[in-house]
């Protein structure tokens, strides 16, 4: 979930623990969180301060593992040039890869499979209905790959005329959202900035339920945090899942289409 925006600095805010017994006597951090802000996940309210999943998600970290975390807001860029520099300790909302494995160990937090956006005024709302009606059309990104399902769908639309391609994702939402097509295939967490007017007026599916998942989550510095605190926080993250405490903050400030397309991270 850590999407390109804008790069500004804060002064650190720091997340004070509160340690169980037996975590009291080893020290854990400070450690640094790179975070940016973002509708939903660290958005600013009236009175200026913070809101979100994220605000929410690290204040129970601290409590739970007894690490004391401080706050700096920097880009998406910023954050993974810090994380390389062992300037940052811990960034959230990140999908794993083979490069990023050498860097940092990711705690899944969400899984979700790719969904359909269609318009709830806009026809059928199943991928046979929509193969039937030839008026209908889709907006993909370029050269992008989602599992077999959706990639054999994009390819008939292709071969019939129906499908536009963009150079980026927010290029296809933003023609999807203008209404220039009936299809889009998206991660939530690609949608996260859309308002609840936009989300009441649309038809969040999953055509293929047994198709690939992506998962995302937190990112724990190899280099700069010990194994047993990583241990440590892996264990709270573990304890957040078990007894449903992520899933009420995923539910509070996501739109409930959304986080029913979310499964707990594995």
């Amino acid at each position: 979930m850590l999407l390109l925006g804008a790069a500004w600095a804060a002064p650190s805010q720091p997340l004070q623990p509160s340690p169980m017994p037996t975590q009291a006597a080893t020290p854990c951090g400070p450690y640094r969180v790179g975070l940016r802000e973002y509708p939903r996940l660290y958005q600013r309210d009236a009175s200026g301060g913070f809101i979100g999943v994220d605000k929410e998600f690290f204040e129970m970290l601290a409590q739970r593992s007894g690490c004391r975390l401080e706050i700096q807001l920097e880009s998406q860029p910023r954050i993974w040039q810090f994380l390389k520099r062992g300037e940052l300790d811990l960034a959230s909302w990140v999908i794993p890869s083979p490069e990023r494995d050498l860097l940092v160990t990711v705690i899944p937090l969400i899984q979700s499979r790719p969904m359909t956006v269609t318009w709830r005024d806009g026809g059928p709302q199943t991928e046979a209905g929509f193969l039937a009606d030839p008026a209908l059309n889709a907006v993909t990104v370029r050269k992008s790959l989602y599992g077999a399902g959706y990639d054999e769908l994009m390819q008939r639309l292709r071969e019939q005329g129906r499908l536009s391609e963009a150079p980026d994702f927010e290029t296809a939402l933003r023609a999807f959202s203008a209404r220039r097509s009936a299809l889009l295939i998206a991660y939530p967490w690609g949608l996260l900035d859309q308002s609840p007017q936009w989300f009441s007026q649309v038809q969040l599916s999953d055509w293929h339920a047994g198709g690939p998942s992506v998962s995302s989550g937190l990112a724990i510095s190899r280099s700069t945090v010990s194994a047993a605190d990583r241990q440590r926080l892996e264990d709270a993250v573990r304890a957040m899942h078990r007894d449903g405490s992520l899933r009420r903050i995923l539910d509070r400030y996501l739109p409930p289409e959304m986080v029913q397309h979310l499964a707990p991270g594995r």
